[in-house]
């Protein structure tokens, strides 16, 4: 059952929203959210006004093949790009196994093979509404949801070992290069355009580039900048002018920069028109140092103050550019460098387990509701 209301982002008590950047792909457990308290509308549109509550399953719309789909364990609003569903009776369907219906390769098969649009895809309710799945027992729910939904807590565990690891290293940033504020440690302050410039070498070639990565800010996991389930040039269907970028580059997404999406790719592609490729000056700059202070707090206080006009804040190339930061010697930037890889090493291995025991949770789905 698809549950809909209207909650006045701007007066209402509730605390939480979610956009799809906090749904997680491929997991029944949503845990990320958004103060209200601190948006008061600042960043969130006038979408934004479908209500929530514990135990309901979001379904982000757009672009099925992310399948980000999950429960909530507290109140809340979402926007209209995102479904609120909920059992008609938990003596039928399990309000625990929902979301688990929406694990299988089945289910996203379908939505793929049903989304609408010709370039930003989406499923509208008749789509979700008409697909047809096998309902076992009371029983069997409970037993599976069990399993399941305790698989779900220990992935769980392991991405808040990741996060924490995360937190070390910007601890590390500022013991190593002082607090930017202030600029304690007497570094110079050079202009953005000293250290950094917008390379954007915009392209409509999608035959030369058509197996070429395609990012768009979708992909961009906020505040890690991690990359995820981005497709092929071709895959997407590009149509509109696309930016270049190499392993050389950042990746920064202009649109609603509150949600501090900064990429690092290691590999050459096209990124969508609501980003900017940075290439960093090498000379004095260390692109990852770069990187991470682009998702520090010092970057956001000012490039915050250009995006609260509109429901869609963005930011353009001048007020990027206008960027000033103290800049310690390259030396020390890339000493840095060496931390932080010694921390990915960590976290590596710890995505390794993570991996492991979601091969698990796929393969029970696999095996007790069907799929590949």
């Amino acid at each position: 059952m698809r549950v809909r209301f209207d909650e006045d982002r701007l007066t209402t008590k509730l605390e939480y929203y979610i956009g799809g950047e906090h749904i997680d792909s491929e997991s029944i457990l949503i845990n990320q959210r958004g103060l209200l308290k601190s948006d008061k509308g600042r960043t969130l549109g006038y979408q934004f006004h479908y209500p929530f509550q514990k135990g309901d399953t979001l379904f982000m719309t757009k672009n099925p093949y992310l399948k980000k789909c999950g429960m909530v364990d507290f109140d809340g609003i979402c926007s209209v790009a995102t479904f609120v569903l909920r059992t008609k009776n938990n003596n039928a369907l399990l309000e625990k196994y929902l979301p688990i219906v929406t694990q299988t390769d089945d289910f996203w098969d379908y939505m793929e093979s049903h989304k609408s649009g010709s370039v930003n895809y989406f499923i509208t309710w008749k789509t979700l509404g008409s697909y047809e799945f096998d309902l076992p027992s009371i029983e069997e729910q409970k037993k599976l949801s069990e399993t399941l939904w305790q698989i779900m807590a220990t992935i769980d565990s392991y991405k808040k070992l990741l996060t924490k690891t995360d937190e070390l290293v910007k601890a590390k940033f500022v013991e190593i290069f002082g607090d930017f504020y202030k600029n304690d440690k007497n570094w110079p302050i050079k202009n953005f355009e000293e250290f950094a410039k917008i390379d954007a070498n915009m392209t409509k070639d999608y035959e030369k580039y058509a197996d070429f990565p395609h990012i768009g800010i979708d992909s961009i996991e906020k505040e890690t900048g991690k990359l995820v389930g981005y497709r092929t040039v071709k895959h997407d269907n590009v149509i509109s002018p696309k930016y270049i970028f190499t392993n050389k580059h950042i990746i920064y997404s202009k649109i609603r920069p509150n949600l501090n999406k900064v990429a690092l790719p290691d590999f050459e592609g096209l990124c969508s028109a609501d980003a900017y490729p940075i290439l960093p000056n090498y000379n004095v700059c260390n692109r990852l140092f770069l990187a991470i202070t682009m998702r520090s707090s010092f970057f956001l206080d000012y490039i915050l103050k250009f995006s609260n006009r509109s429901n869609m804040p963005k930011v353009n190339r001048e007020q990027i550019s206008g960027f000033k930061m103290p800049l310690p010697p390259l030396e020390l930037q890339n000493q840095y460098e060496i931390f932080v890889q010694k921390s990915e090493e960590t976290k590596s291995a710890i995505q390794a387990s993570l991996d492991s025991l979601k091969q698990v949770y796929k393969k029970i789905i696999t095996e007790n509701l069907g799929g590949k």
